[in-house]
């Protein structure tokens, strides 16, 4: 009987002492494939941490490329807004001074064709002779209608328009045929030298008729 207890306890005690090794072996394996499955989560997140620094730092660079981008834009700008400034102010100045200009010229020839000294107007061109003499233009045709209205063409106010009329110049069509010679007799007597030239009277002329004609 008593060995029967016997054994029945060492079976147990061997048993327990399986049941132990069994469970510690089990609990071993479980606590390797833990610590495995933990070192591959833990080296996957150094992996990303390291890609994740590596996008922070080409971001970083590429918004400081960026911000200097910026700023040479910018300076760009206010440069190219200053010359563009600069360039109205200047446009402006020099038509103020085209003004002054053609106000003076309209105020003499006023002068001039009201002064006595000056009707002879003739009488104050040199003479000169040969090819390159000045000649007056032509009278306008008999035919030719009603006289233009020479304030048309750009440089020609009224006072110039006055002068020209007593000179006997009352149509486009003699001004677009001036010659040269022409020209310098005109400029003789209104005593602005290079004005004709300047202002393209006779190209305006030409471009009056043609928007004639073409209206008709």
């Amino acid at each position: 009987m008593s060995y029967l207890i016997t054994q029945t306890f060492i079976s147990l005690l061997i048993a327990g002492l399986l049941g132990l090794i069994l469970g510690w072996y089990l609990c071993r394996i479980a606590a390797n494939s833990a610590r495995t499955s933990l070192q591959t989560r833990m080296a996957n997140a150094e992996a990303d941490a390291r890609a994740l620094r590596t996008e922070v730092d080409a971001a970083v660079n590429a918004r400081g490329n960026c911000e200097a981008e910026r700023k040479q834009l910018t300076e760009k700008l206010t440069a190219l807004q200053g010359a563009a400034s600069q360039a109205a102010v200047d446009e402006a100045v020099l038509r103020t001074l085209q003004g002054e200009l053609d106000a003076c010229h309209d105020a003499l020839a006023a002068a001039q064709a009201a002064s006595p000294e000056v009707q002879p107007l003739a009488a104050s061109v040199p003479a000169a002779t040969g090819s390159d003499a000045v000649a007056p233009p032509a009278a306008p045709s008999e035919h030719a209608g009603a006289a233009d209205d020479l304030q048309q063409i750009k440089g020609i106010g009224p006072k110039i328009a006055l002068v020209l009329k007593e000179l006997g110049i009352l149509r486009f069509e003699q001004i677009a045929a001036w010659t040269p010679q022409n020209v310098e007799w005109v400029n003789a007597h209104l005593r602005f030298r290079g004005r004709i030239e300047r202002e393209q009277w006779i190209v305006q002329a030409k471009a009056l008729i043609a928007a004639g004609r073409a209206t008709e």
